[in-house]
């Protein structure tokens, strides 16, 4: 994330994360004096300035508790301000907002079980804390995904991309009365990331984006006075394109608007004088990427509204103290493109569009490969299913010769008992008849002893 600039003068103070560090750093002089104020951060942090000049710090610590750092007179005081004791929940991408003793708290809840989807959720305190979960946030993305700009306490304008369908969507809400509006989609790309929201003094809004479908092109679409559903959606307009954008933000100095924006190894602007209307051609900002450090704004700098800014290491805030030269041959430099940018575009068009002509190749060449191997493996699957066919119709022949064998087996066990039944009735029958029989011998016996004794009448 970028360090935040919380105060510019003589000297300036900045706040960074470093080795789940949160530090403050002052330098004044080309002396340095570093404060740590938090040293279990396991979050990205942000803060701001209430309205009695206090700096408030908000992240999340090693406990999973979300906390609110305060600076007063008597140093930093921590407020807890919600505990999540599970430790697969994750809170990050905060933004601090507050005007008019209201707080406004966004960030992301995440589960380590879900990755690749968030809640993108808001938070606010007045009198007492009210919130929302205002979007599930899908990805993958490309930060930074979302950005907001307090016009007031009570109105803010919230610009916030999701990955839907293997598009990307752009999103604009309107939160005003305590509640938010229906998402308004801005654009639809193959990725859109760093998006860029402000309001100019007339009630403008004037969003900025990073939108890359075979190129990379800075896209501005404003909306005209009016409350929600009131107001109108100018068309989506191309600013500048290149390959390798980043820090793309949004600047509004004395009601000129300034897109600013580093492109491969230089820093570039564009600039509008008429609310929008029209914008000058990229042009080179004099410093080298080696000159300047990109920071988050968070401290009043005059005339100023941004949400970041690129500051030399002489000190100086670009692009507010810088003076674009005023020539004649440029007063007709407010439109987007000349017959050279058009021509390097196409240039650059034709060469994106031949290194996707060398993928589809490759890809065709890769699909007739995936093809030929589905064709042998199809074949090799029909030769298995014929197979299984066999196999199955044996084995149905095997089943019936088991079910024979069995039917055999319960109707041989079955006359085996029979036998053994009149084995055992016969085995009963002899038993009988030795009884009769042994009874007999011992009854002749008997008659032979009485013939001796007795003699029979005639």
């Amino acid at each position: 994330m970028a360090n935040i600039l919380i105060e510019k003068g003589d000297f300036f103070k900045y706040l960074y994360l470093e080795d789940k560090k949160i530090a403050l750093k002052k330098i004044s002089e080309g002396k340095e004096v570093e404060e740590v104020i938090a040293s279990d951060c396991e979050s990205d942090f942000d803060a701001c300035f209430d309205d009695e000049g206090k700096l408030n710090l908000i992240y999340q610590n090693s406990e999973g508790e979300l906390v609110l750092l305060i600076l007063s007179e008597k140093g930093w005081h921590k407020k807890v301000l919600y505990s999540y004791p599970d430790k697969n929940t994750h809170l990050d991408n905060f933004t601090l907002l507050i005007k008019n003793k209201v707080v406004h708290l966004f960030y992301t809840l995440s589960s380590i079980s879900k990755p690749r989807e968030m809640l993108l959720i808001h938070q606010k305190w007045d009198k007492n804390w009210s919130g929302k979960n205002i979007a599930l946030i899908k990805g993958p993305l490309l930060f930074p995904f979302y950005e907001v700009f307090l016009e007031d306490e009570r109105n803010v304008h919230l610009l916030y991309t999701t990955v839907e369908k293997n598009k990307t969507q752009l999103y604009y809400l309107f939160y005003t009365q305590d509640s938010w509006s229906p998402k308004f989609l801005i654009s639809e790309s193959e990725k859109i990331f760093s998006p860029a929201i402000s309001v100019d003094s007339q009630k403008n809004i004037h969003t900025l984006w990073i939108e890359e479908d075979i190129i990379q092109e800075i896209k501005y679409k404003k909306k005209t006075p009016g409350s929600w559903p009131k107001g109108n959606w100018t068309a989506a307009t191309t600013l500048a394109y290149s390959t390798e954008i980043k820090n793309l933000h949004l600047s509004v100095i004395d009601n000129n608007l300034w897109g600013s924006y580093i492109q491969k190894d230089s820093l570039f602007a564009t600039i509008s004088s008429d609310s929008g209307n029209s914008w000058s051609k990229p042009f080179k900002l004099p410093f080298s990427l080696q000159e300047v450090e990109f920071f988050k704004l968070r401290a009043p700098l005059g005339n100023l509204q941004s949400n970041y800014i690129f500051l030399s290491k002489k000190g100086e805030i670009i692009p507010l103290e810088y003076k674009p030269r005023k020539e004649p041959e440029e007063k007709s430099t407010y439109f987007t493109f000349y017959i050279k940018e058009v021509q390097e575009y196409l240039n650059l068009l034709i060469k994106k569009l031949q290194t996707l002509k060398e993928e589809k190749s490759f890809l065709e060449e890769e699909l007739n490969r995936k093809n030929a191997e589905i064709a042998m493996k199809n074949k090799n699957i029909f030769e298995l299913q014929e197979l299984l066919k066999q196999a199955n119709e044996e084995k149905a022949k095997i089943s019936l010769k088991a079910d024979n064998y069995n039917t055999m087996v319960n109707r041989l066990m079955g006359e085996n008992e029979n036998l053994k039944r009149q084995i055992k009735d016969l085995q009963n029958q002899v038993l009988i008849l030795n009884s009769k029989l042994e009874s007999i011998k011992n009854a002749t016996t008997f008659q032979k002893i009485k013939s001796l004794f007795i003699k029979e009448e005639d």
